[in-house]
C-alpha cells in the first residue's frame, strides 16, 4: 500500500479570539505568542487515501503509518478574506518523536496556477495564480506526539 498525503486544515476562529483577547493582551513578539485555548480551533482531515473525512477540536488524534505525510493548514473562519491567519511555526512539545523532525517544514508554493469562477456562475472559470502555503512532516515511528502550532492574526 503506498504511503499517503494526510492533509489537517485548521480552522481558526478569529472572531472569537479578537472579542476575548480586545487586542491589548496579545504578544506582538512572533518568538513568544499569546497562547491560546484549543477552543479556539477546529480542524479537518483529509487522508488522502480513502478519502475519509474527521472532524474535531484542538484536541484531535489521528493515525498514520511510517512514510505518509502530513501537511497542516491554517485559516480563519472567513477562509482568509477577513482577518487572515499565517501559519510560521509548527513544533513538537511532548510526546514520543513519532515526526522526522521535530520542527516541521514550513512549504510554500507561490503563484500556482489554480480554477476560480469568473463569475457568480461556477460554470464559467478562469485560471489564477495563488500562494499556498502549509507545514509539512513524515511519519517516522510509531507513537504518540503532540504538537504546536504559532500562527499570527
Amino acid at each position: 500500500m503506498p504511503n499517503k498525503v494526510i492533509n489537517i486544515n485548521i480552522i481558526i476562529d478569529t472572531t472569537q479570539i479578537m472579542s476575548d483577547f480586545n487586542g491589548n493582551e496579545v504578544s506582538k513578539d512572533a518568538l513568544n505568542p499569546t497562547p491560546i485555548g484549543h477552543q479556539y480551533q477546529f480542524m479537518v482531515i483529509s487522508d488522502g487515501g480513502s478519502n475519509v473525512q474527521v472532524e474535531g477540536t484542538g484536541d484531535l488524534s489521528f493515525s498514520a503509518t511510517q512514510g505518509d505525510v502530513v501537511r497542516f493548514y491554517a485559516t480563519s473562519e472567513f477562509n482568509n478574506f477577513d482577518q487572515p491567519v499565517i501559519l510560521y511555526d509548527m513544533f513538537k512539545y511532548g510526546g514520543d518523536d513519532v515526526f522526522n523532525n521535530p520542527n516541521f517544514n514550513l512549504q510554500s508554493f507561490g503563484l500556482h496556477t489554480t480554477l476560480a469562477p469568473k463569475t457568480f456562475n461556477p460554470l464559467t472559470i478562469k485560471m489564477i495564480d495563488q500562494d499556498f502555503w502549509f507545514a509539512q512532516n513524515t511519519v517516522n515511528n510509531k507513537g504518540t506526539e503532540n504538537y504546536g502550532l504559532k500562527f499570527c492574526l
